[in-house]
């Protein structure tokens, strides 16, 4: 079993929290024309498909379409049968009950018989879902074959062998290298080869990617990133362009949102960021993509849960009851809810609170009176700290419930001065940037019954003893069920020693998205062409599977619909590195959900 040292959580915490604090994001205030694509050209052939004119009936083509008797061409049902799988659909607050996924969402179910060669296939997938249970559907084909007509360059960074990937590695510097070392996040462009040697071998060996190869080029980058100097990555950005030409660039940050802007501008797709809203990427479309759930999304799904089984508002009688008791003067436990939020001062961030959040919130007639949003500042942490929990304890009215809408560091000052202040309301989160793995949670308890950045007077209790609210993360299991893990150890590929489970997991989430879009994409492939065919990719997990519910539906290019109800036991010890300090879902994965007097969870003094 995979276990973290308790250095590693908490020894270096308060250094990596100052360092994250510095990072902005910064959304671009003008976004690239994706109407068109120059440089993407159509393939010859009867339906656009290579080497469809004038091939005898029966024939499997490179996109796995089949030429009929008449010669007309029958496309493989693994490509089009997503809408008869999406489950339950998008849901948007206040719109009743919707419990992610289905039987033929969790199954994979297609809508008809996938036609031509699929001896490769394992239960209607690419290859044996128990590796991953998110193997893309079935497509006909010889996986990993070459020599085939797929229209040559369709687009920059594809050719008629490859397609051409290049992976960024930023550079941190060697003070926050040292602490991504101690949390076991760290990885080098030495580590990020024998990676991506892993993945893209996996990949060409059971991927049918119509006879081209993907080729992922590492590349060290040299420019600040904590905090982003922008001229430089930029620059860098373009030097990849020219260099390389590539069709995709993995480059997997929450930070520098101008850097996904600029390889938009140059027509490259990007991949691997995190915490963006879905108009950011819309703004972007087609260049950009994300495997998590958006931010926007997130918002709306955590107004339905407040609006449905939290809010006090018209006459619920509700009351902060996972609030905590340690102090008798300001008890809230007996008070009716009132929501205060926290969030970064960054546009993008700032808009969703303000333009999605907000109006959500509104259906129920609750209004947020309590809003604390922090600059991302090292040198004043400390004072924001104090300043932001000022916000929530109003000497009127103090925010019974405080939702954290943010990255896993700057909870570790805001608890921390709440406990310092006495403050001891209701711990809200609405995770999707990682809050919500246990490794994170653990962080937040006190450290062996020492004191800790998050947990100052262990002998009190912590802010997070009583946490409650909603994650994007699939179901905790051990770190050597992490599908990054397995198909690693299924490439064959032997793993440096700097490799740990969750940057194994966080490189295959990634590589399988792109990989499994270029795949149903066909042979003329693309940034315009993988938009257009993202859908086909269906819906697969939610409800009960144990699995996040992912689908590329209603225009968007998060992949991820779904999240869990959570809440935190300091008690219960983690699947995934023994260690106490566990998640708790409660119920199948939701995308809104049903009223209720209060949501199913426990009052912290009841949690095992």
């Amino acid at each position: 079993m995979y276990r973290s040292s308790p250095a590693r959580k908490y020894g270096p915490l308060a250094a990596l929290a100052a360092v994250q604090l510095l990072v902005v994001l910064v959304a671009p205030s003008t976004a690239p024309d994706a109407g068109s694509d120059a440089l993407a050209t159509g393939a010859p052939g009867a339906a656009g498909v290579p080497g469809a004119a004038g091939a005898p009936p029966g024939t499997v083509l490179a996109d796995g379409s089949t030429v009929a008797a008449d010669g007309s061409i029958v496309a493989p049902s693994g490509t089009t049968a997503g809408t008869a799988t999406t489950g339950a659909g998008a849901a948007s607050a206040g719109s009743g009950t919707t419990a992610s996924g289905g039987a033929a969402v969790a199954g994979g179910a297609q809508a008809a018989a996938v036609t031509g060669d699929t001896s490769h296939c394992v239960d209607g997938r690419q290859f044996d879902p128990r590796l991953d249970y998110f193997a893309p559907p079935c497509v006909p084909g010889k996986p990993g074959q070459t020599g085939v007509d797929n229209g040559g360059s369709t687009s920059m960074g594809v050719t008629r062998d490859k397609v051409v990937v290049v992976n960024y590695i930023p550079d941190y510097g060697a003070e926050v290298n040292a602490i991504l070392r101690a949390q076991g996040l760290y990885y080098d462009a030495e580590d990020a080869k024998v990676m991506n040697a892993a993945f893209s071998s996996f990949i060409n060996a059971t991927y049918n990617l119509h006879g081209r190869k993907l080729e992922i080029i590492t590349y060290q980058g040299t420019c600040r990133t904590v905090p982003p100097d922008l001229p430089c990555l930029i620059g860098e950005m373009n030097t990849i362009a020219k260099r390389y030409k590539p069709f995709a660039v993995h480059f997997n940050t929450t930070v520098c949102s101008r850097c996904y802007a600029e390889l938009a501008r140059l027509k490259i797709v990007s991949f691997g960021g995190a915490g963006f809203s879905e108009e950011f990427r819309r703004q972007l479309k087609p260049y950009n993509y994300a495997e998590g759930i958006s931010a926007t999304r997130m918002a709306k799904t955590f107004a339905n849960w407040w609006c449905n089984q939290m809010t006090s508002k018209g006459g619920t009688g509700r009351t902060a009851i996972y609030a905590g008791a340690q102090n008798p003067q300001q008890d809230f436990r007996k008070s009716p809810r009132e929501l205060g939020v926290v969030s970064t001062d960054d546009p993008d961030n700032k808009g969703v609170v303000k333009d999605v959040l907000y109006p959500e919130l509104a259906k129920c007639g609750e209004k947020v009176t309590h809003e604390y949003f922090y600059e991302q500042n090292v040198s004043t942490a400390e004072q924001q700290s104090q300043a932001g929990t000022a916000v929530m304890n109003s000497p009127q009215n103090p925010a019974t419930s405080v939702v954290c809408f943010c990255d896993p560091v700057a909870p570790q000052f805001s608890y921390s001065a709440a406990a310092r202040n006495n403050y001891w309301p209701e711990t809200l989160f609405a995770s999707n940037q990682g809050l919500d793995t246990d490794p994170t949670g653990q962080t937040y308890m006190d450290s062996g019954g020492s004191p800790s950045l998050a947990c100052p007077f262990p002998a009190r209790g912590c802010s997070f003893d009583g946490a409650l609210g909603l994650g994007e993360e699939s179901g905790t299991r051990p770190a050597d069920q992490l599908a990054g893990v397995k198909i690693f150890k299924a490439s064959g590929k032997a793993a440096s020693s700097g490799l740990t489970p969750l940057v194994q997991e966080n490189f295959w989430t990634n590589y399988n998205m792109l990989a499994s879009l270029i795949m149903v994409t066909g042979p003329n492939l693309s940034p315009a062409t993988m938009a257009a065919a993202a859908p086909k990719l269906g819906s697969r997990g939610g409800g009960t599977t144990g699995y996040a519910r992912r689908a590329f539906e209603d225009g968007e290019q998060s992949w991820t619909r779904d999240v869990r109800l959570l809440y935190w036991s300091k008690k219960k010890t983690s699947a995934f590195n023994g260690e106490a300090g566990a998640y708790v879902q409660v119920g199948p994965r939701m995308e809104s959900f049903p009223k209720a007097k209060q949501p199913a969870i426990p009052t912290v003094d009841q949690r095992g």
